[in-house]
């Protein structure tokens, strides 16, 4: 998962991005707006200039004097400006010595009005306007009662010199815009990188308290972390005095307990007391023992802790099978560990230790010569599965789950092996199932899941 910086800085990035894309198109298009609009009004302004140097003559031909020209380039070939006036049938009948090539195929406007369009490769621009023609005199008049004739005035302009313009501008914005996003990402990195400077650090005291470097959250933090900081040091003292008070309070009945099964283990020992009373008695206070010293383990499993430190499997399970070699020797038995040597979970170790050393126990209790254990994280979870080439359980072997009950009544043992793991696991808010082995060995699978 992405850190926090990391998805701020991807959507903030997104976001202006989006910014300078639409802040650019939108300078663009004013810019090309404002620029068609510069050249209409050039070529509009070039129009009523050629207007008024024109003479227009009684046959319907027009004569313009070449110094009269608006612009000298409508004297040079090529020069990228051209004009034309068509009658009212659409033939050509003046057109500047620029004007090269195939007349192109212009649409006449309404007298008085302009029509300008925007072609392939260049500008243009028509007129239409109507003079009438009084005893020889020519006159522009807004209606005529004599002889009318029809014209259309063109000019066009090349796009050559608008490209190169757009195209120059186009590449001083982008460079700019792009400019400016990399110097405002580079001032978000910084800021954020500021802003979240807290949020590290409170990250690495977090992590300090985890692995026992420190005892709670010690440095000072701005306003908006304040009660966080303050909050997660309650709950530590709370959750550390809550444990202590729980171990107090075991150590008092543990001691409250003590007396009073030594006087009855001295009684169970005491030959003056007859032999039949001593044997009657010895296997309640057994079991007493037995049963006091699982309740008080159980009590005192400290279960999921906040910003406990992670436990590695793989040392816990080495030791206890070392252990279980030597009790187990006359069966020579044969243990196998799956366990990653960086596995760790976050549980208590007391904890660890004595739900491992009961899987395996009761697995080589009952195993003919090989053992196999196996832990893995699955998404937050623990999960361990023991298997041994043992018998197997029965078809009720969820009862075996309950404290005090046996697969049967030969082998040694109160019962209270997976009984005390179904209990351990609750804490952990997991589960275990009891199955029967896959694979090579076909006895007994114990299945434990614990939320770490």
């Amino acid at each position: 998962m992405k850190s926090l910086r990391t998805r701020l800085l991807v959507v903030a990035t997104l976001v202006l991005v989006v910014f300078m894309l639409l802040c650019g198109a939108g300078l663009d298009q004013a810019f090309r707006g404002t620029s068609m609009q510069a050249q209409r009004d050039k070529q509009q302004g070039m129009i009523f200039a050629l207007l008024g140097a024109a003479d227009f003559e009684d046959s319907g031909s027009v004569r313009i004097n070449g110094g009269a020209l608006p612009d000298p380039r409508l004297s040079r070939v090529q020069s990228g400006l051209e004009a034309l006036i068509f009658n009212e049938r659409g033939k050509v009948i003046w057109r500047s010595q620029s004007f090269a090539g195939a007349v192109p195929e212009l649409l006449a406007p309404e007298v008085g009005s302009t029509l300008f369009t925007d072609l392939e490769d260049r500008f243009a621009m028509t007129y239409g306007v109507r003079w009438v023609t009084e005893t020889g005199a020519l006159r522009l008049l807004g209606g005529g009662k004599k002889k009318q004739t029809r014209y259309t005035v063109a000019v066009m302009e090349d796009k050559t010199d608008y490209r190169a313009q757009l195209k120059a501008f186009r590449r001083v914005l982008w460079t700019w815009l792009g400019g400016a996003a990399i110097a405002l990402i580079a001032v978000q990195v910084a800021v954020l990188s500021w802003g979240l400077a807290p949020l590290r650090k409170l990250v690495r005291e977090l992590r300090g308290v985890e692995s026992g470097q420190q005892s709670r959250i010690e440095a000072g933090y701005p306003d908006e972390l304040t009660p966080l900081a303050e909050g997660l040091n309650t709950m530590i003292t709370a959750e550390r005095n809550q444990q202590q008070r729980y171990r107090n309070a075991l150590d008092d009945l543990a001691h409250s307990l003590k007396t009073p099964l030594a006087v009855l283990r001295g009684l169970v020992e005491d030959d003056a007391l007859a032999a039949e009373a001593r044997e009657r008695m010895r296997d309640p206070v057994d079991r007493m023992q037995q049963i006091t010293h699982h309740q008080l383990r159980k009590a005192a499993a400290a279960g999921r802790r906040t910003l406990a430190e992670p436990v590695k499997l793989k040392p816990l399970a080495d030791k206890i099978v070392g252990a279980l070699v030597k009790v187990y020797a006359a069966k020579q038995l044969r243990f196998g560990l799956e366990i990653a040597d960086s596995l760790k979970a976050r549980a208590d170790e007391g904890d660890l230790y004595e739900l491992l050393g009961n899987l395996l126990d009761n697995a080589a209790k009952w195993a003919t010569s090989e053992v196999r254990m196996r832990a893995e994280i699955r998404t937050r979870m623990l999960v361990l599965i023991i298997d041994d080439d043992g018998p197997g359980f029965p078809e009720d072997a969820d009862k075996l789950l309950s404290r005090g009950v046996r697969a049967d009544s030969i082998t040694p043992g109160q019962g209270i092996g997976l009984g005390a793991v179904a209990e351990l696991v609750k804490v952990y808010d997991g589960s275990i199932t009891l199955s029967r082995a896959d694979g090579v060995l076909s006895g007994a699978r114990v299945t434990v899941t614990l939320s770490v």
